[in-house]
């Protein structure tokens, strides 16, 4: 039995400890959605457009994670057309600067590894960093629409006379109030998933000015500028959306998050 095996069996045992049913759902979700993402890798190598598939793969991650775990209601479903929403943009505007910015393919720091590989690999990396950043950012940004889309769903309930334009701004200020720690936790991410270039650059005695203009790390930079950039998008997105299902009020919706709402506390 090996470690990563120890640490999988570790984490379901403290899901369901915790979170009970749900936790063992959040379990499953994880395990499905790397499923998904582990199906994009081989995808991208075979030759396909790493874009088209990562955003296929985003919306498939998007719809197990919100209606699996919170079923088919009328936050989930604001909170998907969202999260579609904000990935396409991010996805459009990230390939557009990041050719221009010309961060793909390897860097002086890689020199070295590049007489071992072979370059017939029939893949275009300015696509691929497009890829990682809304593989990175999806996460983030359904945290962000559920949370949003569930507190303005609340505060309906709870006041019904209450009127769009005040909903939507308490769906704002909600947003902002979320926006930075959910910025400082993608920031992070980012800052250790580069720990060890860092000290790297540290040990050569690399100048502030070499470190700022080395090509690896402008591209970890761009991509959590370009998460930044999704994760304040989603905000007025969830909030505009789902105040315009709750004064819509779509019959459908709502009678189908009414039953998947009282089959879980019947079932809890």
């Amino acid at each position: 039995m090996n470690v990563p095996f120890i640490l999988l069996i570790l984490l379901l045992i403290l899901m369901i400890i915790i979170g009970g049913k749900r936790g063992f759902r959040s379990f499953l979700t994880l395990i499905f959605n790397f499923l998904i993402m582990f199906i994009l890798l081989i995808l991208i190598a075979a030759g396909i457009d790493p874009i088209k598939v990562t955003i296929i793969g985003c919306i498939l991650i998007s719809i197990i994670t919100l209606f699996y775990i919170n079923g088919i209601n009328v936050k989930t479903v604001s909170s998907l057309i969202a999260v579609m929403l904000v990935v396409f943009f991010t996805a459009l505007i990230t390939y557009k600067m990041g050719s221009n910015a010309k961060i793909q393919g390897f860097s002086s720091e890689e020199i070295e590894s590049i007489a071992y590989l072979s370059f017939y690999i029939n893949v275009d990396f300015s696509k691929v960093v497009t890829s990682q950043i809304l593989l990175g950012l999806i996460s983030a940004v359904i945290d962000v629409s559920i949370s949003i889309s569930s507190s303005m769903y609340e505060l309906s309930k709870q006041n019904s006379s209450v009127t769009k334009k005040s909903l939507i701004k308490s769906g704002l200020n909600i947003g902002r109030d979320i926006l930075g720690t959910m910025t400082n936790t993608l920031l992070f991410a980012y800052i250790g998933s580069f720990m060890t270039l860092i000290i790297y650059f540290t040990e050569i005695h690399s100048s502030f000015a070499d470190i700022l203009n080395s090509k690896v790390f402008c591209s970890e930079v761009f991509q959590s500028l370009c998460g930044g950039v999704g994760i304040i998008l989603i905000i007025p997105v969830t909030a505009f959306i789902m105040s315009e299902f709750l004064f819509l009020k779509l019959p459908k919706i709502n009678i189908l998050g009414a039953k998947a709402e009282n089959k879980k506390q019947s079932k809890e």
